[in-house]
């Protein structure tokens, strides 16, 4: 071998082999997404306008993967390494803020930046969305209801022949469940129809609780309901299908 050539080979070698060994070393650094992270959901350019207009913004979250030796970027891939690195950190934040989506839109490669969104909600016990409600001091909800001129609560629904606090623990008793007299009766028989609590003040005021929304799944569970995630908002809409 020349001369030169051993010159060129050893330049070659000395530029080479601490780069190889950089690439090892940054490919065992490359992170994990966590789990709560595989959760959220991609959002492309194309999807992200259902997404805003039928979901909760939560903020903006951002990831980064700090890259070092630049120069073997074209040799082994490391710039890929970084991408994923980011991008599984801002998927991550994007599950500690509830997010359910996130729509990546700017970015380096190794520095990203998001949008996280909430498309769920929380399917009650009785198979209808959650809403807030008061609580009364039995521990049942409040409803409007009808009073005598005195104040006195009168046609409250009960149970006929079983015990039961609602209608669905009445029938399974064997009992038969009566309702309340509603407003329009309450006002024909010359009685006061008192409104259900329909904000926190108004509660207050009867003596219940107020119980709001619930805005993730723990707080859903919590009151006996199931935390869907709203996956149609990244499907097509009926129009754009048609095009």
């Amino acid at each position: 071998m020349s001369q030169k050539r051993k010159a060129l080979f050893r330049l070659r070698s000395n530029f080479l082999l601490p780069c190889l060994f950089a690439s090892l070393v940054m490919t065992s650094c490359a992170s994990e997404l966590s789990t709560r992270g595989s959760q959220v959901y991609m959002v492309s350019a194309v999807q992200i306008q259902r997404v805003e207009s039928e979901c909760q913004f939560l903020g903006s979250v951002t990831g980064s993967s700090f890259l070092w030796g630049r120069c073997c970027l074209s040799y082994v891939g490391w710039r890929d390494i970084a991408y994923y690195n980011a991008l599984n950190e801002l998927l991550d934040k994007a599950a500690e803020m509830g997010a359910t989506h996130v729509f990546v839109n700017l970015g380096t490669g190794e520095d990203l930046r998001g949008d996280a969104y909430c498309c769920a909600y929380c399917q009650g016990p009785d198979g209808r969305p959650d809403v807030a409600y008061c609580q009364r001091p039995d521990g049942r909800p409040d409803m409007g209801y009808c009073v005598d001129l005195q104040g006195n609560r009168v046609g409250e629904a009960w149970c006929e022949g079983a015990e039961g606090r609602d209608q669905t623990e009445c029938e399974k008793n064997g009992g038969k469940w009566i309702p309340a007299i509603d407003k329009k009766k309450c006002k024909k028989e010359g009685y006061l129809w008192l409104p259900k609590a329909e904000n926190p003040r108004d509660c207050r005021a009867k003596g219940g609780i107020w119980v709001p929304v619930a805005r993730d799944q723990a707080a859903c569970e919590d009151k006996g309901g199931i935390w869907i995630i709203n996956t149609d908002v990244v499907q097509p809409l009926p129009e754009e299908k048609d095009k």
